[in-house]
């Protein structure tokens, strides 16, 4: 009996030690964790600071009220009260609600962002508008040479002419973009769902579907150092790729997807071999009129060319016809010339 009183407090002795080495490898732990963060905290901040420094040398001023570094202990994220982005020499002013940006201490490499609308934005040929929506967000995987991909989602996004009535005449369901590194091309893909627009000097649009799946060979880096130029048009200019599907649909009936290799010679002349699939050619052909300038005639063409010459797939009319230096021929047939980029 007395050998096992004596034991008891051995036992109690040994526990209390395990559980005193555990708490104080907690404490150790807490204290390098929260160290490691501010340390962190600090550099992010640094960092931001430089960007926005280098920017500035560029020519760009960029303004994020308020900056606050966050998320301790196992996010790290900046925010701003409003941000705001001027560019004088391109007459570029954008100026926006708070943004909130972070990462995950885990996972660094991944940041997620989210703006709050609404956003005015001032440019050379736009009138002056503002981009409303209800919910904003991107994320970002970033590597060691940088920015490897880039996605992009808003729910309801609308624009609206500042100084004008409020209503907006453009709208849609949900726009999404998702750009991509794939070797030493680029994956894009855009789908904005739901779109109606009232443009002055034509009816109002029936409500339709746009999506956009295509690469461009060697412009990996466009991620890295940006679109050449600013805008995605000229960018194309010597450019060469491939269109998965381009595909524009009337949710009331009417269809139509175009696939193919493409090339885009330095003045803007588009060349390719491109396989065509429609449903309701002369609906589609009405739209894609008003959308872009300039291909009325064109559209039509094709319309009435499908139901001469195309054929029967999957409950679709199909035609395969080319385009050389923008101008497009159905065989030995010509069919117009496209708008250059």
């Amino acid at each position: 009996m007395a050998s096992s009183r004596s034991g008891t407090p051995r036992r109690k002795s040994a526990a209390s030690r395990v559980f005193a080495a555990v708490f104080g490898l907690v404490v150790v732990l807490a204290v390098v964790l929260t160290a490691g963060w501010f340390y962190l905290a600090h550099e992010l901040d640094r960092r931001v600071a430089s960007l926005l420094d280098a920017a500035a040398g560029g020519g760009t001023t960029i303004e994020c009220g308020n900056r606050e570094v966050f998320g301790y202990p196992f996010r790290l994220g900046v925010s701003c009260d409003a941000l705001a982005v001027e560019a004088p020499a391109n007459g570029i002013k954008v100026t926006g609600g708070a943004l909130h940006t972070a990462s995950q201490i885990y996972q660094p490499s991944r940041i997620v962002a989210e703006l709050a609308s609404p956003v005015a934005v001032d440019a050379p040929d736009l009138p002056p508008i503002e981009l409303r929506w209800t919910l904003a967000q991107a994320s970002t995987s970033l590597w060691t040479q940088g920015l490897e991909r880039v996605s992009v989602a808003i729910d309801q996004p609308q624009v609206i002419l500042r100084g004008g009535d409020g209503a907006p005449f453009a709208r849609s369901d949900r726009l999404e973009f998702h750009a991509r590194q794939n070797g030493a091309g680029l994956d894009l893909v855009l789908t904005d769902a739901g779109v109606t627009a009232t443009l002055p000097g034509i009816p109002p649009l029936p409500p339709f579907d746009v999506a956009v799946d295509m690469t461009v060979d060697g412009a990996a880096d466009w991620l890295r150092s940006g679109l050449p130029g600013g805008q995605f048009g000229p960018a194309l200019r010597g450019e060469a790729g491939t269109v998965r599907a381009l595909r524009l649909s009337l949710p009331g009936g009417g269809l139509a997807e175009l696939s193919g290799p493409f090339r885009v010679a330095e003045g803007g002349e588009i060349s390719g071999d491109f396989r065509l699939s429609v449903e309701n050619p002369q609906a589609i052909a009405g739209l894609i009129g008003v959308l872009v300038p300039g291909t009325g005639g064109l559209a039509q063409t094709v319309a009435g060319a499908i139901g001469f010459t195309g054929r029967q797939e999957n409950g679709r009319t199909v035609i395969d016809f080319q385009v050389r230096d923008g101008e497009a021929r159905l065989g030995f047939i010509p069919l117009g010339r496209l708008p250059r980029i």
